[in-house]
């Protein structure tokens, strides 16, 4: 009897001489995703300047609230006791009556408000609002200066993926045209001297993208120290996303994959219009200090006036004056201050103060010519890095249709082989200077975005 086979046993047999091919890929390395969105976000929740910021903020709101309290009227509950060894008599005739008692306390609500201080203790509050303003545009300027650097260290990373992907692209070039001249050395067409360049373009290729990979290592790290995290990646030998690994490879820690290069230029290519920011954070905390020192001024200026305050209150006491009896009683009384002389203490104090709102009056001058120098000198080199961009892409189409010709001239044996290892090497070079221009461009349009507004 013909004997039937079981479908089962099929499959198990299959996957068992498949399991040796497939097992090597379960415990590959998974490609890890980075975005900038996130590690935009990451940088601003896990800084410890924009914690230190905060809290800094935090502090000024505080003390603004502290010196408001000083417009409004103060009450509280007051006591004192006392005791004395000796009080008055009154002597009349041979009667000797005391005149107090040796012992004394007064306690009770008190109630007391300034009724006018030439203006000291409004300019002390707009001093201090104006501190607490200064601290919230440094919080604004760490914000928008963390994102910036968050960037920039992006941008590096996605560079570095640029160079290994055209590297490794070489690579595979260069393996294609060993192969071709071991063939061809076989059949001696082609001289040791061939096999010799053919290896040492290769060669030169691997050692290329050893050191891309290396410096790919040292910008995620710097990219994860702006982050606060290393999303779960070890950055000790890592690559891009789309180099084929070996499955022999041992040395590969971590597999990258970011936003595509060109994706992220057209994303910022919005920033290019945007209009230099005369009240960017950091201008706008320069000008709130320069107004805190004003008032601040005002406030030492108004102690050179006179000054009134009023002061009420029901009180417990005892003795009664010169009566020993306990009693309850109102009190209330008006005090005056006129300044005579103090040796031009506050009028100093007042004058040097006001010094320093002119200082940082000129710093915001100067801080300002600085970034506007650095924002339309951004633009410049934008306009340039446009115009190369078109050459340089000129150019790639060029030095790929030379190198594909090259070759084929050097296997019909007109160039040599270091023509050829020339023209690929050109090639190259002109797909890195591409990506080194985006990546230029970036820098320049983040730099445009932080010291810039929209133009609405």
């Amino acid at each position: 009897m013909e004997r039937k086979s079981n479908p089962m046993n099929k499959y198990i047999f299959f996957l068992l001489i498949s399991f040796p091919l497939y097992a090597p890929l379960a415990n590959a390395l998974r490609v890890a995703e980075i975005s900038l969105e996130q590690c935009q976000k990451d940088a601003v929740s896990n800084s410890a300047q924009i914690k230190q910021k905060e809290k800094e903020a935090s502090a000024a709101l505080a003390q603004y609230k502290s010196a408001r309290a000083s417009l409004y009227p103060s009450l509280s509950i007051t006591g004192k006791g006392g005791w004395v060894s000796k009080i008055p008599e009154l002597e009349l005739g041979r009667i000797k009556t005391e005149l107090g008692d040796n012992w004394s306390y007064s306690a009770g609500p008190e109630l007391k408000y300034v009724l006018f201080d030439s203006g000291a203790r409004n300019d002390v509050l707009k001093s201090e609002y104006e501190i607490y303003q200064a601290k919230e545009q440094e919080l604004n300027f760490a914000k928008k200066n963390i994102i910036l650097q968050a960037r920039l260290s992006y941008f590096a990373v996605q560079q570095d993926l640029e160079r290994i992907f055209f590297i490794d692209g070489q690579l595979k070039v260069a393996q294609k045209q060993l192969d071709d001249a071991l063939a061809a050395f076989k059949t001696g067409t082609k001289n040791r001297l061939d096999v010799n360049m053919a290896v040492k373009q290769k060669l030169r290729a691997q050692i290329n993208i050893s050191n891309a990979r290396t410096t790919l290592s040292i910008h995620l790290r710097e990219l994860f120290a702006y982050t606060g995290i290393d999303y779960g990646i070890d950055a000790g030998y890592p690559t891009d996303w789309r180099i084929e690994i070996s499955r022999n490879d041992k040395e590969t820690t971590s597999i990258i994959k970011t936003d595509a290069l060109e994706d992220s230029v057209k994303k910022f290519k919005r920033f290019k219009d945007f209009l230099f920011d005369e009240n960017s954070p950091s201008l706008a905390s320069l000008d709130n200090i320069m107004h805190y020192y004003q008032f601040l001024a005002g406030s030492y200026q108004a102690n050179l006036y006179p000054s009134a305050a009023l002061s009420g209150g029901a009180y417990w006491e005892y003795p009664n004056t010169l009566i020993r009896e306990h009693v309850f009683l109102g009190r209330a009384g008006v005090a005056f201050k006129i300044p005579l002389f103090e040796g031009s203490k506050n009028k100093n104090q007042a004058k040097a103060i006001r010094l320093q709102a002119e200082a940082a009056g000129f710093q915001k001058i100067d801080t300002a010519e600085n970034l506007k120098r650095l924002f339309y000198s951004s633009k410049s080199v934008l306009r340039a890095l446009s115009l190369e961009e078109t050459m340089i892409k000129d150019m790639i189409e060029n030095t790929k249709e030379t190198a594909a010709l090259t070759y084929e001239a050097y296997n019909a044996g007109a160039v040599t082989f270091l023509e050829v290892d020339n023209a690929n090497l050109n090639l190259l070079e002109s797909n890195i200077a591409l990506a080194d221009i985006y990546v230029r461009q970036l820098n320049r349009l983040a730099l445009i975005d932080n010291l810039g507004r929209e133009n609405l």
